[in-house]
C-alpha cells in the first residue's frame, strides 16, 4: 500500500499515542508518553505523521536550533506492528529532505537513541559521537548520533 507523509494535525494526536503505545517497553518506556503529549500539545518544530491508506503507521518531526547549526529529530516512531517494512527509513528521509529544503539548512542533524535503535540509524548514514550508559532518567543507556547534511548526503536522500 502507498504512503503517504503528511504534517501532523491535532486530530491525529489519538492515533499518534495508540501507535506511541504500541512500541512500548520494548521501544519506549511509558514514561516518556509525558513527553510526546507535551510535543503533540506544544511542538517546538514541524511534526509529521505517516499514512498508510488512511490508518496513522508513523509519527516524527525535528527542531531547529536558533543558536547552532543543528536540527534535531524527535519522535521516530513506526507502529510495532509495521517495524521492519521501510516507514521508519521513509520518514527519516522525508524529514532529513524537510530540513535540507530550508533557507538555513543545519549542518549536522542528531538523534538520541537506545542501543537497541541505534544500529537503525546507523545504517541510514548517522555516525555514533556518543554512549552514555543510564543516560536517560529512565535508567535506559542512551545514544547520540549525528548525521551531516552535507550535499553529496542530500543528493544521496533524493535518490534513495
Amino acid at each position: 500500500m502507498k504512503l503517504t507523509i503528511r504534517p501532523y494535525l491535532p486530530t491525529d494526536y489519538k492515533a499518534v499515542l495508540a501507535a506511541f503505545h504500541t512500541n512500548v517497553p520494548e521501544y519506549f518506556p511509558a514514561s516518556e508518553e509525558a513527553w510526546l503529549r507535551s510535543c503533540l500539545d506544544e511542538p517546538d518544530g514541524p511534526l509529521f505523521v505517516v499514512l498508510e491508506g488512511e490508518d496513522i503507521v508513523g509519527f516524527g518531526g525535528y527542531e531547529i536550533s536558533e543558536f547552532y547549526n543543528l536540527g534535531t529529530l524527535v519522535f521516530g516512531l513506526v507502529r510495532a506492528d509495521r517495524h521492519g517494512t521501510g516507514i521508519g527509513r521513509a520518514l527519516l528521509h522525508y524529514r532529513l529532505l524537510h530540513m535540507a529544503a530550508l533557507t538555513l539548512r543545519p549542518r549536522y542533524v542528531t538523534v538520541d537513541t537506545h542501543p537497541h535503535t541505534a544500529g537503525f540509524f546507523l545504517r541510514c548514514g548517522f555516525e555514533e559521537i556518543a554512549r552514555w550508559p543510564g543516560g536517560y532518567r529512565s535508567g535506559r543507556d542512551r545514544v547520540d548520533l549525528r548525521f551531516e547534511l552535507s550535499d553529496d548526503a542530500v543528493e544521496k536522500l533524493r535518490t534513495a
